[in-house]
Parts: structure tokens; C-alpha cells; sequence
């Protein structure tokens, strides 16, 4: 029978002692003192550090240990810090303290690299690739000490819905989020480890295969805006859920929410009315508790024998026991008894972490988090002129009319607008000389309002589906902005954000409508009070300098998609730019 570092594969982990060259000797009692403060920033509590500093009695003078008070310093996520600190009390006799600070990844991440000898442990690898993606400070040592899946909590209330019975897909909670039929919240991904896990989920799910990057940004972006709570403590929602009970109706308000396995599982242990775990058939990720060791270089010979006995007791079984124990799985178990490395009452067999780590849209965690979805009156004013039709080069042997590529990204952008958004689209075009700038395509009105017995989301975005340029029509494109501008700031509210969005491709001319520059910018100067146009120049062809100075002048934006395929990036860029203010 195999025997590895967790004890023999097809029985249940023995206490053993560790491997002999760890063995420990005569050992003295140490004590530990926990030491706790509250981390504060910009006045939001972030995470609580506890120092557990071990204070084990040295050698005597003149002991193979030699003479200093060299200590090691270990830095562990929170949740594994008892199981860390037991390890260290088995030690047995050492020369010098081993100092275990339990802390947030995401603090330790943002206090760098450190100069010095430093264990860190924390609950993701994607923490360390923050702080040293090449490894070059933090390498990693050996398998990672234990696992924990993301798991989707279903309180009672919410967890009869059909498709969440046999687990859930990722492209099925986007769907059902953005659709609003389902509740969901999660954490901040730039403080919280589930949070950053989810974030990753989300990038992962919103790029399915031949997905444009900007339209998944628009995917992910659409499920941000309709997220219950977007800097969620999963530890609050679990207590909530529990002083709820089985009231199923508060329940269902609360939603659903993502916290690491092992939190669930410590969070159901003795409950009458446990949280249902979720396990994702289609993307799964976890925290993986890897262990990194950064300043081996600079380490004193006492250190580095310090620092031989500490990673031998932490992957001694006893420690395998302990994390097991206390809802952890292990790494690299396996045999005729799959239960060996999977605490009671877990799942035996769950699916494979699937490689999204690296997956990115270019919507970085920490604009996610800043990303606040305010209450919006929008009117998105789109152009109609004839070189709309013309075709642009979208890959090797490949081309695709702007018209096309508009319409492809159409559906996916009138889903990312919040519920309590105000909508309208307009065209502008003229097909003949007498032709009006503009055309009210749909009504300024709720999002989630009916027109004609469809909801305004649907119609815009069947509208735009359906969109296709008049041939060898002109582009007021100044009358149009003017038109958009006074309209809307007769809807201004103090309560909303009121804004304009212009896509175009083309220049102020061929129309009857067709203005001088200068006069058009003074214009709109004079218009008060301002209303922000953002704007996006599709291909070459476009008048992005006046789009800017039209972003200068209302205190908007303009972007640049010089490949149109960039059209739906640009769009997710002026939602972010228009959700912060920015000018």
C-alpha cells in the first residue's frame, strides 16, 4: 500500500509522527499570545490582524542552535491560522520564536514584497500573483497545504429554484441574474478571497468561446449592475441567514451569495437550518492555501534550521488532520478511498479547478470594485449615415460591416443599464433634404417600463438588432448632439445622472442640417446647465477630435474604437467613465 505525507491512501489519516528528519525532540511547552487589531481604511473596516507570536523556550548557551533571537515570521489567511499555530506548538524544541500573524491576504498583499525571511500563506496563489507574479521573491513551496471550492450559498428560502437543485452553470446565474430572476450577491475582489474568486468566475463565464473581449466586458459589467450587494461579507450574510431561521420569505430577500466551502461547512456545523452549498458544473474555482517563502537568501543559519523544522511539522499528518478537521481539503490524495483529505459531510468528489487565473478582460478587480451603478437617465443617439454600410477588415480574410458589428453588440448593451435606468434611443440620418436630424426610435422612459407591450430593455435592444444604415444618407452629427442635449436637459433631476451617448462613424456633413464647428461648439457651450456627452468614433473615418473637444466641453468622454471589433470595450469603458463621474 502507497504511503504518502497524508498517511497511507484507503484509510482514514493516522496520527503519526512527522517524517524522521522532523521528528521533534524533547519538547517544552510554548505559549501563544493573540494579539488583535482591526484594520481600517478610508473609514471601512477591511480586515482584522491577529498575531499569534510563539514563544517557545531557546536552547541553552552553547546548543548546536548557536547564540540570536533569529525569529520566523509567518504571515496565514485567517481561517487556517489555528491549524498553522498547531503545528508550531509541535514543533518541539527550537532555538527561536516563530512569530503567526493571521491576516487578510489583501493586506498583506498590498504592504509587497518584504526584505526579510517571510512564510506567507494565503488563501489564493492569485494573492501572490499581485504582489509577485514571476515568483521571483515568493516562491512557492511544494503542493499547496489544503483547498477550499467556491461554493454558491442558498438559504432556505431560495434553494427550491429548479436549476439550483443539481448545482448551477455560471453561464446560467449570469443569465438568471441579469434576467433578474435571481438574487445574488458578492464580495469586494480587491478585499475579499471569494469575491476574487467569483470576479475570476464571472470574466470566465461572460468569455465563452468566440466571445469578443468587449462584449464580455459588457457581460460582466451587466451582472455588476444587478448584483444585491457588491461588497458583501459573506460572514454577515451567513449570520443574517441564520437569525432568519426558516422564515423563507426573508430568506429569499437575502439571495444568494458566494463563500469558500470550508466557511459554509463551519458555518452549518450543529444548524438546524443550514445553508445549501451550490457546487458550479461549469467553471470551478478555489482557494488553494499555497505556501510561499520569500528572503531564503538573506536567512541566518538559525532561521533556515527554524524554518527546516516549521515546514516539517506543517506537513506533518497531525497538521494534515488538523486542516481536515476543520473543513479543509487536501491536495494530493487519492486511492481506493476517496474520503481520505475530504472532511464529514463534504461532497466526495468534486469537479477539477478549472485554469482561469489568467483570464482577463481588461477589467481589472480594483475598477470592478469602484464601479458604483447610479441611477441613470440615458439617451443613446446613434448614426443612420450611409457609411455605416461600408465594410471593415475584422480579422485575416475577413470583413464585417460597422452596421454588423453595431448590431452584434446591440443586445448585450441594453442588458448592462440597471433596472432603475431611464432609456431612450435615437437615430440621426437623413435620407432626403427635407429629413429631420434625429428620430425618437424609443421613448425616454424606465428601463424595465412596457412599450407597446414589450419592456423597454427588449425593444432597444431589438431595435438596435434590427439597425441598418440609410443609403447615402447624410450625418448631422452637430444638430443631432444639439438636439440630444436640450432634450435631455429638460429631463435633468437631481436625483439621477442625466447623460447622452453618441456612436458615429463619420463627420458633420451632406445633410441640410450641416453646420460650421466653431459654431456648434459655442453653441453647446451656452448650453446650462451641461449635460455630459460621451461619445465613441467608430473606425477611421471618425471625427474623434471634435468628439473630444465635445467631451471637453460637456464634461463626458470619447472613445476611440479604430477597429470597430473595440466598439463593445469603448461602450464598457463609457459605462465605468459615466458610473464614476469622469470627465
Amino acid at each position: 500500500m502507497t504511503t504518502n505525507r497524508y498517511g497511507q491512501r484507503g484509510e482514514e489519516l493516522g496520527g503519526g509522527e512527522p517524517p524522521q528528519s522532523h521528528r521533534r525532540r524533547h519538547r517544552r511547552r510554548g505559549k501563544f499570545l493573540v494579539l488583535t487589531s482591526v484594520v481600517v481604511v478610508a473609514g471601512l473596516v477591511v480586515g482584522a490582524t491577529t498575531n499569534y507570536a510563539g514563544i517557545i523556550d531557546k536552547l541553552s548557551p552553547g546548543s548546536s542552535c548557536g547564540k540570536g533571537a533569529e525569529s520566523l515570521h509567518v504571515v496565514v489567511a485567517p481561517e487556517i491560522v489555528p491549524a498553522v499555530a498547531a503545528a508550531v506548538e509541535k514543533m518541539g524544541e527550537v532555538c527561536s520564536p516563530v512569530d503567526i500573524v493571521g491576516e487578510d491576504p489583501a493586506i498583506t498583499a498590498q504592504k509587497g514584497a518584504p526584505e526579510a525571511l517571510q512564510v506567507w500563506i494565503p488563501s489564493s496563489r492569485i494573492w501572490l500573483d499581485s504582489v509577485d507574479p514571476d515568483r521571483r521573491v515568493y516562491p512557492i513551496h511544494d503542493d499547496s497545504l489544503a483547498r477550499s471550492p467556491l461554493v454558491l450559498a442558498a438559504p432556505a428560502g431560495v434553494a427550491g429554484t429548479p436549476w439550483a437543485r443539481s448545482g448551477f452553470s455560471w453561464a446560467t446565474l449570469l443569465s438568471g441574474v441579469v434576467g433578474g430572476a435571481v438574487k445574488l450577491s458578492m464580495g469586494d475582489p480587491s478585499r475579499d478571497t471569494a469575491g476574487l474568486l467569483s470576479f475570476v468566475a464571472v470574466q470566465a463565464a461572460a468569455a465563452s468561446p468566440g466571445t469578443d473581449a468587449g462584449v464580455a466586458q459588457l457581460r460582466a459589467l451587466a451582472l455588476r449592475t444587478r448584483l444585491l450587494d457588491a461588497d458583501a461579507s459573506a460572514g454577515e450574510l451567513l449570520r443574517v441567514a441564520a437569525e432568519q431561521g426558516g422564515d423563507r420569505k426573508a430568506l429569499a430577500d437575502l439571495g444568494m451569495f458566494f463563500v469558500l466551502e470550508q466557511q459554509l461547512w463551519k458555518h452549518n456545523d450543529g444548524r438546524d437550518n443550514p445553508v445549501l452549498s451550490l457546487y458550479a458544473s461549469d467553471i470551478a474555482v478555489e482557494a488553494d492555501y499555497p505556501v510561499a517563502i520569500a528572503g531564503q537568501s538573506t536567512a541566518t543559519a538559525v532561521q533556515r534550521r527554524l524554518l527546516s523544522q516549521f515546514i516539517g511539522s506543517l506537513r506533518s499528518v497531525d497538521t494534515s488532520n488538523a486542516l481536515v478537521a476543520a473543513g479543509f481539503r487536501l491536495t494530493g490524495f487519492g486511492g481506493p478511498s476517496p474520503r481520505v483529505g475530504v472532511p464529514t459531510g463534504l461532497p466526495l468528489k468534486i469537479a477539477d479547478p478549472t485554469a482561469v487565473a489568467d483570464v482577463s478582460l481588461g477589467l481589472e478587480a480594483a475598477a470592478w470594485s469602484r464601479y458604483q451603478p447610479e441611477r441613470f437617465q440615458v439617451l443613446v443617439v446613434v448614426d443612420r449615415s450611409g457609411s455605416m454600410a461600408a465594410p471593415v477588415v475584422v480579422g485575416p480574410g475577413r470583413t464585417e460591416t460597422k452596421a454588423t458589428l453595431l448590431r452584434s453588440f446591440g443586445a448585450v448593451a441594453a442588458q448592462t443599464f440597471t433596472n432603475d435606468t431611464e432609456l431612450g434611443l435615437w437615430f440621426f440620418g437623413t435620407p432626403t433634404a427635407k429629413s429631420p436630424s434625429t428620430e425618437v426610435v424609443v421613448p425616454l422612459g424606465p428601463v424595465t417600463g412596457t412599450v407597446k407591450g414589450e419592456t423597454r430593455r427588449d425593444v432597444i435592444g431589438r431595435k438596435i438588432a434590427a439597425y441598418t444604415p440609410i443609403p447615402d444618407g447624410g450625418t448631422p452629427l452637430y444638430k443631432a448632439v444639439l438636439d440630444a442635449v436640450d432634450y435631455m436637459q429638460t429631463k435633468i433631476r437631481p436625483d439621477r445622472r442625466t447623460i447622452v451617448v453618441v456612436l458615429t462613424d463619420g463627420r458633420d456633413g451632406n445633410s441640410p442640417h450641416a453646420m460650421d464647428k466653431a459654431q456648434f461648439l459655442k453653441q453647446l457651450t451656452q448650453n446650462q446647465p451641461p449635460v455630459p456627452v460621451f461619445s465613441i468614433g467608430i473606425g477611421e473615418s471618425a471625427d474623434l477630435d471634435t468628439l473630444r473637444a465635445v467631451a471637453e466641453t460637456t464634461g463626458g468622454r470619447a472613445e476611440a474604437a479604430q477597429n470597430p471589433k473595440d466598439l463593445a470595450a469603448a461602450m464598457a469603458n463609457i459605462f465605468l467613465a459615466a458610473a464614476a463621474g469622469a470627465k
